[in-house]
């Protein structure tokens, strides 16, 4: 990969990240999670909205879905976390994010300990390194209420609230269902993920005037009693490879309404395939793969 000149890329060094030297340069760690990539930074750092835009560009930049700004501890965590996203938003919670920092913590922290805790914009969460090397991470409880989404759409039957959508979309039900996973999304079955233009309509319903924030929006395949496949199209960053807070809101809504019947579901991304545990009520887990892929810099002038 040919990248600017500015750009320091120092492939299997450990710096710490963050600490910017007589340079101006802020130290990195690019992390992935099942494709689902971010430049890691410890802060602290004068303005991340613009770090994240300009660390994010795939062709003038680091390249990644968004930024990782790590902070203090607080009591009893062992580090805290805010993402941004790839247009410099800040998103409250991310599960691919979640699960890099957690390896960032045992492999470049030292931390030894059984379970881990990061503070999110969502509140704590905690997370382990399974023996076959896989992240988990606690999710939270998904929420149908809508005023937690935010929606302004009334609880469908089975529970998460129902966006109308027009009939010649090859949505079937011609429906999309609104859940919080600590961020907002949209959830749409259809037969085909590949079938429709993810962009265009996922940029469209993210301006619906019943999403005060937006939501991310997923199309769900539905491969088995406990399969789906998934593309998603995230807020701040449109189509990624994955999405962990989306993975658990599509298993969300299809444990009610009945999509699938199992308390662990796979979840296939274009980047690679997560696991979600939930019994329907309840924190949900996520599981799934997270690589520190290299370290850099990155000139913050």
């Amino acid at each position: 990969m040919r990248r600017p000149a500015s750009l320091s890329c120092r492939v299997g060094s450990p710096p710490p990240p963050g600490a910017a030297d007589s340079e101006r340069r802020v130290r990195f760690v690019k992390v992935e999670g099942a494709g689902n990539d971010y430049v890691l930074v410890e802060g602290p750092v004068a303005d991340p909205a613009s770090l994240a835009r300009r660390v994010s560009h795939r062709h003038l930049g680091v390249g990644s879905d968004g930024l990782l700004l790590m902070g203090p501890a607080g009591d009893g965590q062992h580090a805290s976390m805010r993402i941004f996203n790839a247009d410099g938003s800040e998103g409250l919670m991310c599960g691919n994010g979640l699960r890099c920092v957690v390896r960032w913590l045992v492999e470049r922290r030292g931390v030894s300990d059984d379970v881990l805790s990061v503070l999110t914009a969502s509140g704590p969460r905690r997370g382990r390194i399974g023996s076959d090397g896989r992240v988990s991470v606690s999710m939270g409880e998904p929420s149908f209420v809508p005023e937690q989404i935010p929606a302004r759409l009334a609880p469908g039957p089975a529970g998460p609230p129902e966006l109308p959508l027009p009939p010649e979309l090859a949505v079937d039900p011609p429906l999309a269902y609104a859940v919080s996973t600590g961020n907002p999304h949209l959830v749409l079955r259809v037969a085909d993920v590949d079938a429709l233009d993810l962009p265009a309509l996922g940029s469209r319903l993210q301006a619906d005037p019943r999403l005060p924030k937006g939501a991310n929006v997923h199309l769900v395949q539905r491969e088995g009693a406990a399969r789906l496949r998934v593309r998603p199209f995230e807020l701040g960053s449109g189509a990624t490879l994955a999405c962990g807070t989306g993975a658990v809101a599509v298993v969300a809504v299809a444990r009610a309404l009945g999509w699938v019947d199992q308390d662990e579901v796979t979840v296939a991304m274009p980047g690679d395939v997560l696991a979600v545990r939930w019994s329907g009520q309840g924190e949900a887990w996520l599981t799934g793969p997270a690589r520190l892929v290299f370290d850099g810099e990155w000139p913050d002038a």
